[in-house]
């Protein structure tokens, strides 16, 4: 992309102003798009991404990506393994023992009621 008057007055699409490797000077006319574009405009500029040559950008988004595609893939893997022992863990520290039936409906009272009482405000 160089520095035309062409290259400033060109709209890109929005696979472009998503996925390009360079940053274009104008969003699309999508709503969806221009939202899409703004948060990377913003997240290029606040990170530094857009200083960098290209093939540096493209070495630190695969970083990044491989980076989040391994957290992901273990909270996938690992979060229903632990959700009944931080159940039973948050039941101890809440009333002082775990595995009882009386703890687990007072924290099922608890929750229902609390979201009954938060549904019932108006916004």
């Amino acid at each position: 992309m160089g520095n035309t008057v062409e290259d400033w007055k060109r709209v890109p699409s929005t696979v472009g102003a998503v996925f390009g490797i360079e940053l274009p000077y104008r969003p699309p006319k999508s709503a969806v798009g221009a939202f899409l574009w703004r948060r990377r405009f913003w997240l290029e500029t606040t990170s530094g991404l857009s200083l960098l040559e290209p093939w540096e950008k493209i070495l630190v988004l695969i970083i990044i990506y491989t980076l989040l595609t391994l957290v992901f893939t273990g909270l996938y893997k690992l979060a229903p393994h632990e959700a009944p022992l931080l159940y039973r863990r948050l039941l101890y520290y809440l009333f002082g023992h775990d595995g009882s039936d009386a703890a687990a409906v007072s924290v099922r009272h608890l929750v229902a009621d609390w979201v009954r009482l938060n549904s019932s405000r108006e916004l």
